[in-house]
Formats: structure tokens, sequence, C-alpha cells
């Protein structure tokens, strides 16, 4: 069991706020306000991202998770009451149904909850009981009956949305023994995960954070210039991480991102587990990741004891998709917490691998210099 010293109060309140994408505002607030301490100074591009600078000199570093959650978008308020949206983020209907959201009114007050819905079952003939409802089908129940009464509480066409639902901790203690190893004896891990909407990629910034909070407390002296990124807009199509980018220029780049957890009833394929240590992706649909760098990593993490997996996704991508194209190109590398039940309301993950991804960036950024960082591309 590696020893937890993250502030999990600060991530229970970064996971709880509001955050779509294009409406990060809330949330960088929250960012903005923890890591401006930590850094020797404090940036932005036009997209809203979040960058923190640290040290001067040296290789250009950037380290990038999004803060922006996927959500919805209101599209239509019915003459009854009732509300038509479209997604912000990619969803999958079964996850909706039923299902609490939040409401923010552009023009302000307070945030309205309402319930998704649809036809009930009940009603409904056997060949389209049997067939999944989409989300073209649902709508948003706000307790409205006309739409004088959704006027009253300043929702209107456009106002985004996000899951209703709250951060909380479940602690157990299980038996384990390694996979790998026959003849190991089974030990005895106290486990601490969490359970919230927006571990994609709240997580991801939170552990960006993390680590510069502990290279500036501990005094940390890095041969590199690292820029620590929270970019916006990544669930629409990576747009943060282009701008912050182009903006910075980084000569290695790196995302932390949420992973696909392959030990759920009717996983196959994927290599990497919850619980298991940060993988260290060898490749998803947006990028191949340099080999070298990904070489580089891993040995570190060897030499250092950091527990570790690999890991693939034939689909789907993160910043480092972008982050590897920005200038002439620069090395970059995806690192993942395997998390069950992304994109929907309440997703799981093990902090466990939370601290090895955090330990891993800084032993990873005190090496690299200017030699390391000239020897991904070297022919």
């Amino acid at each position: 069991m590696t020893d937890l010293k993250l502030d999990l109060k600060f991530l229970e309140t970064l996971c709880n706020s509001f955050g779509p994408s294009g409406y990060e505002h809330e949330a960088q607030k929250i960012v903005q306000d923890y890591g401006k301490k930590y850094a020797d100074e404090v940036l932005h591009d036009g997209l809203g991202s979040v960058i923190f600078r640290k040290g001067k000199g040296g290789p250009k570093i950037m380290l990038a998770g999004h803060v922006d959650e996927i959500g919805f978008v209101i599209t239509e308020i019915k003459k009854d009451g009732y509300l038509s949206f479209y997604q912000l983020g990619g969803w999958f209907d079964q996850t909706l149904l039923s299902q609490e959201v939040v409401i923010n009114p552009t023009k302000g007050g307070a945030k309205v909850i309402g319930v998704i819905g649809a036809t009930p079952p009940h009603i409904l003939s056997p060949e389209d009981r049997a067939k999944v409802v989409t989300k073209e089908k649902m709508f948003i129940d706000i307790g409205c009956s006309s739409a004088e009464e959704v006027k009253q509480l300043g929702i209107e066409v456009g106002d985004p949305a996000v899951p209703h639902a709250t951060f909380r901790l479940m602690k157990r203690t299980r038996k384990e023994k390694k996979e790998d190893d026959k003849d190991a004896k089974e030990e005895t891990r106290d486990v601490t995960l969490g359970v919230a909407k927006a571990f994609d990629d709240r997580i991801g910034v939170f552990i960006v954070l993390e680590a510069l909070k502990r290279i500036s407390e501990n005094k940390i002296a890095l041969p590199n210039e690292v820029y620590f990124v929270s970019t916006t807009q990544e669930e629409v199509g990576l747009r943060g991480a282009r701008t912050a980018s182009q903006m910075l220029k980084p000569q290695v780049g790196f995302a932390l991102d949420v992973d696909i957890s392959g030990d759920s009833p009717g996983v196959e394929g994927l290599v990497q587990k919850m619980g298991k240590g940060v993988s260290i992706s060898a490749g998803d649909g947006s990028m191949v990741p340099n080999p070298r760098l990904r070489k580089f990593v891993l040995d570190i993490a060897e030499e250092k004891e950091i527990k570790h997996q690999p890991a693939f996704l034939k689909v789907g991508g993160t910043d480092a998709g972008i982050i590897h194209l920005a200038g002439m190109g620069a090395p970059s590398l995806f690192l993942g917490i395997p998390t069950r039940y992304i994109h929907s309301h309440h997703g799981i993950l093990d902090f466990d691998d939370v601290e090895n991804a955090v330990r891993l960036l800084i032993e990873v950024l005190q090496k690299l210099d200017e030699e390391a960082v000239q020897s991904f591309t070297a022919i």
C-alpha cells in the first residue's frame, strides 16, 4: 500500500464544482486559487486554460489535465415546461435515464436540479420496451408546467448542465497477491476508492496540481521549465490543449487523464486495471507515443519502485494527441488512472494509482534535462 498524501478535500471541492466544456469558469477559479501559491507565474490562453509555470530555463515541459467535464446544453423549452437538451461530450444513452442534472442559468441566479425522463415503459408496446431509449427521446423535468414557470427560474435556451452527483470515499480491506508470481504470499491492502462525477478529467488536473505543490513545498530543483496546465474543452475536440500548446511550444508533453479500467464484468482485452498502478500508455486513437520517452518513464518507474502498468486503447484519445503536434512536434505520453464507469454520473477509481502517478511525475521531471530531451528524437 502506497502512503497517501493527497489533498482529498480539495479534490472533493474540485470534482463537485460546475464546469462542462466551454463553461469551465467555476472550476478554473478553484484551480487557480489553489495552484497560484505554488507557481512562479500564472498564465492563461484565450480559451480559458490556466497555466502555472515552475522553473526557468532548460527544456519546456507541459503537463496537462483537462478541467472540463461532459455535460449538456438546453436546446428548447417546451410549452408544458419540459426541457430538450443536447450533449457536451460523449454520453452513452443507457447512463442517462432517471439521472439528476443541475442547470446553471447563464443570466445568474440559483442552479436548478432536474431529472432526465422519457416515456414510461409501462405504456410502451412490447417492441418499443425492448429498445434502448435514445437521448433524442429524453427530456429534463424541473417540475415546471409551463414555459413561463421555466422563465421565472431564469433558465433559457443555451444554459449548460452537468450531472448532479457528489464526491464520496469507499474504504475497503482486501487480500491480494502478485499475479505474475505464483509463489507470492497473499497480502492485505487497505484501499481508498473515490466515487464522483467529473473524474474525467478533474483527476488529471488534481495530479498536475499535486505534483506542482510537492515540488514547491519540498523545494525540488528542476532542470527544466515546467508548465502545469488545466486545459479546457477537451471533451468537444481537445481545444484547450491546442491553444495552450501553441502558446507554450513545449519540447515534451504529458497528458494526465482517466483510463478505461479493464477489471469490470464484460470488459475484455484491456490489460490496465484499477489498483494496479499508474498506466503508461503505449498508444490510443489520437497518437503513437514517442517510444524513447515512454521507455525513459518506464525505466524511472522501475528504478523508483513506483507501481505502474502498461495500457493501450484502440479508440479515443487525450490532450497528448494534440500536444505532440505542437510547433515542430513534441514527444508526448499519456499517463492514466484506470477508472470504472467514466462518462457517467459516478466514476470509481483507486487513490493508490493516483498517488503513484504523482510520484512518477515528480521523479520524471527531475531527470528531464536537455540531454534527455534531445535523446528522444536523436537519429
